[in-house]
């Protein structure tokens, strides 16, 4: 007799159990990718003819220096002014109250939204029919509360003082860095120190002479936030001990997703600066390309090319 034991650990998480239960329901809703954007290619060393390619790609995972977050404010009322007295004065109890805890006034920003008016149906009776008609019932305002703070701890605060003024739909939190200048810098060094390594280990070691010909290089380069980095599941198993009963209702259990960050792979990249991520980061992605002339010792004849306005070179025959 063979036992077969599955042994799944715990750091792989409840994202894959659906994996290795054959009876799990499974269903993912992520809009977002785990590779490398499709505009930073995979790293690649062609050679066409005489021309060898090199490229080099680098993530930067950045723990962000300022948030903002966005709350919206609903209200409801019989008229005009009642609903813009309630909404005001939750909107200014919550402001004010934010300050106590340690969000500035200039940090808090109301944007208006909409405010439309909302209808009902009423009946008409009339002797062969009935008829319903829109009539005006209230109206609604709608407002985001935008707020920004600097330490990532303070979102707690925020959420508790929005919750004593029935505040509770937060849309999403931005996330910001002040220097991002920096950041490419520091990622174009470590791409050309790792590119002339890598000249310098075909020119040394392969005896490749990639020193005499033309370069022509090229970059590129994308951001994205942990606002577009949220994926969603379902995960959780169904235990039947004695199949589904022939007769009544069957009433399913409540099962609630679950999201988390899921944050660019890193499988494509050649360096990743900053690797652990702990909090949710904002992912730089860089990429820089060189492509260099290879001189052919059958044909020590100059050739003289044309680069065209789409990069693409093309050999001129000259007599």
């Amino acid at each position: 007799m063979t036992l077969s034991i599955l042994v799944v650990g715990q750091k792989s998480g409840n994202k894959n159990y659906a994996k290795f239960k054959g009876n799990a329901n499974y269903n993912t809703n992520n809009n977002t990718s785990t590779e490398a954007p499709q505009n930073i290619a995979p790293k690649v060393i062609l050679s066409e003819g005489n021309l060898v390619e090199l490229e080099v790609q680098i993530l930067s995972n950045q723990k962000a220096d300022t948030y903002v977050a966005i709350f919206n404010l609903t209200q409801m009322g019989a008229t005009v002014d009642e609903t813009n007295r309630l909404l005001t004065d939750r909107y200014n109890g919550f402001a004010q109250e934010l300050q106590t805890v340690g969000v500035p006034k200039d940090a808090i920003y109301l944007d208006m939204v909409s405010f439309v008016p909302l209808y009902e149906y009423e009946k008409e009776k009339k002797i062969f029919s009935k008829t319903h008609n829109e009539v005006p019932k209230g109206f609604e305002m709608q407002q985001n509360v935008h707020i920004k703070y600097n330490d990532v701890g303070m979102m707690l605060k925020i959420m508790s003082v929005a919750a004593k003024y029935e505040i509770f739909d937060l849309v999403k939190v931005d996330y910001a860095v002040n220097n991002q200048e920096a950041i490419y810098i520091e990622m174009r060094e470590k791409a050309v120190g790792h590119l002339v390594q890598e000249i310098e280990l075909y020119v040394d070691k392969l005896g490749v002479d990639l020193e005499s010909g033309y370069r022509i290089v090229g970059e590129d380069k994308k951001i994205t936030f942990p606002v577009d980095r949220y994926a969603s599941y379902n995960a959780f198993s169904n235990v039947s001990l004695g199949g589904t009963p022939e007769k009544g209702k069957v009433q399913d259990m409540y099962k609630p997703q679950t999201m988390y960050y899921d944050k660019v792979a890193y499988d494509d990249f050649d360096i990743v600066i900053n690797p652990t991520v702990l909090e949710p980061a904002i992912q730089f992605m860089y990429s820089m390309k060189i492509q260099i002339a290879v001189k052919d010792p059958n044909n020590p004849t100059p050739q003289h090319v044309w680069l065209t306005p789409d990069g693409d070179i093309v050999p001129i025959k000259i007599d």
